[in-house]
């Protein structure tokens, strides 16, 4: 129930406190007095939008907050899941600035818009002219026939499966799409890759054959310098390896008398060692050289295959060719597996439909079996409402498609006349036939459906006399399970409360305010009194109205 209502700065709204009472209240006042703006204030705390015009100051903020208590509706759970600090009262508070930005509290804790609306789908009910014009919606109705055949968790466990279905199909059509597009581009693809498969490319290659080339394309100067080296190094005397044995003698014979003879003996003879090595490497490798120009033909051309893939690709290794041969390759095997993909995607629809049907089917027996009851219940109520020919009968329609509500479509249909054909409730239903529908299900629903309050805004419309005290019997009734709160222009309503505001204007300075206070039982009397005679109240409309206030 809402247990305080604070509103500061809002339309027409200086400031106000309001602390509620659980049961039956009544909301009376004038047209134009402030009654909707107070509705506004409490939509603003269930995450309705706003703007900027609802400000009265613009020189500071507006700020509405509600108490709510919560303790008998087992919310914890959704509390844990958005991460919200649990108490059996829970304070949501709304403040929007002069520019019209918004934000939104829950036990002190900032939350979005989206959590403040889901908060408020399980506290308030609001019940407004344009959720009467709602009742005449296929979408309304059905969702009216789930709550009073107690489809909840059936329809729970279909929508999430729904939504696993709608992102497979999605997921579907995003691979049929990669697959279209990525078919357009696979010859291309494949041609690419068929082309640096077949030059079976190496990563060392490139260079490994340029030095090649390099030593073939200068083959005799090699071989001629190379044979130079040998014949210098060992050749016929005087070679340098001649000479230096011709030296290293005559140290040796220098060793008995200088002691320094001994160590440059050995180091020449180091020094002869290695040069015989490069001696016999150069001749050795200046007999393997010989001028090959059929070789040098092939290493061109297998460089040449080299020097067009990297010109091609705009590369500049054989090393980085190889890497867009492995991307390539493996590209070509994602387009091969959209098939795969595909298959899988389109099982795991099929498997996801036939949950969806099993669960569709429970749903739509629930909806048939609910219906009848519904109808007669509709019926008894509507009769006593004063429609004493109503017909109401429920059509529950499967439709070949899913829908995020099941495989069917819901039609009230009404009729108010003895032997009139019902029809569909647009259609056929005035304006109090709408209010005298709309409470008989809020009325139907107060049962099965757990929510701490409901708020109807000029349910009456349309109605006067023995129907209004009906109306108003029926919210009471109502009122003993939940907190009911009624804004009303009819005396037989605002008599049966059990607490009763009234909203009024009032001039201030250069202005006029809305302002709302709880009546005592003299000023109730006076107030009904007034709703009853008008402008004008004398002793007969006060006994008038002290007698329907005896009549609760």
């Amino acid at each position: 129930m809402i247990k305080n209502l604070y509103i500061a700065n809002y339309a027409l709204i200086e400031e106000t406190r309001i602390a509620l009472e659980p049961g039956f209240t009544v909301i009376t006042g004038e047209t134009g007095a402030g009654k909707s703006i107070l509705l506004g204030a409490v939509g603003l705390t269930l995450g309705q939008r706003v703007d900027s015009s609802v400000v009265r100051d613009k020189r500071r903020k507006c700020v509405v907050e509600a108490t709510y208590e919560i303790g008998n509706y087992h919310l914890q759970a959704w509390f844990e899941e958005n991460d919200l600090d649990y108490d059996d009262e829970v304070i949501v508070r709304r403040e929007i600035t002069p520019e019209g930005k918004s934000r939104s509290f829950v036990n002190d804790t900032p939350v979005n818009n989206k959590v403040l609306r889901q908060l408020g789908d399980y506290l308030v009910d609001i019940h407004s002219q344009h959720q009467s014009l709602l009742l005449g919606q296929p979408g309304y109705q059905l969702d009216v026939l789930d709550e009073y055949c107690g489809n909840r968790q059936l329809l729970d466990e279909y929508k999430k499966v729904y939504g696993q279905r709608q992102r497979l199909l999605a997921d579907l059509e995003e691979v049929k799409r990669q697959a279209k597009d990525a078919e357009q581009e696979e010859d291309y693809l494949r041609f690419q890759f068929n082309q640096l498969d077949e030059a079976r490319l190496r990563e060392d290659e490139q260079e490994q054959l340029e030095s090649e080339l390099a030593v073939l394309n200068h083959a005799e100067t090699i071989k001629t310098t190379l044979s130079e080296v040998s014949y210098v190094l060992s050749g016929e005397e005087p070679s340098v390896i001649y000479s230096l044995k011709n030296m290293r003698g005559k140290l040796a014979a220098l060793a008995d008398v200088l002691k320094e003879a001994g160590g440059y003996e050995e180091r020449i003879n180091s020094v002869i060692l290695e040069l015989e090595d490069i001696a016999d490497e150069a001749e050795r490798r200046a007999e393997d050289l010989e001028v090959n120009s059929a070789r040098v033909d092939a290493i061109n051309d297998r460089l040449n295959v080299i020097y067009e893939l990297q010109r091609k690709h705009r590369l500049d290794s054989v090393k980085q060719l190889l890497e867009l041969q492995d991307e390539l390759g493996e590209r070509l095997r994602g387009i091969a597996s959209y098939a795969v993909r595909i298959e899988e995607l389109e099982r795991d629809i099929k498997a996801r439909e036939a949950e969806l049907d099993g669960l569709a089917d429970k749903i739509h027996k629930a909806r048939v079996d609910s219906e009848k009851r519904l109808c007669e219940e509709m019926r008894r109520l509507l009769v006593g409402l004063g429609i004493k020919h109503a017909t109401f009968s429920v059509s529950v329609t499967p439709v070949p498609d899913y829908t995020p509500k099941g495989k069917d479509e819901v039609k009230f249909l009404f009729a108010a006349n003895k032997n009139q054909q019902p029809g569909e409730l647009a259609k056929v239903a005035s304006g109090g036939e709408i209010s005298r529908l709309m409470l008989s299900l809020k009325y139907i629903l107060s049962r099965t459906k757990l929510l701490p309050v409901i708020i109807f805004d000029e349910i009456d419309t349309g109605v006067s006399g023995d129907i209004a005290h009906r109306m108003a019997v029926m919210m009471r009734e109502m009122a003993a399970r939940m907190q009911v709160v009624s804004i009303s222009h009819l005396p037989q309503i605002a008599a049966i409360g059990d607490t009763h505001f009234k909203v009024y204007k009032d001039d201030e300075g250069d202005g006029t305010i809305s302002r709302i206070r709880r009546l005592t039982e003299e000023e109730r009397v006076r107030e009904i009194a007034g709703m009853m005679s008008g402008s004008e109240v004398n002793a007969a409309a006060l006994e008038n109205a002290r007698m329907l206030l005896r009549q609760r």
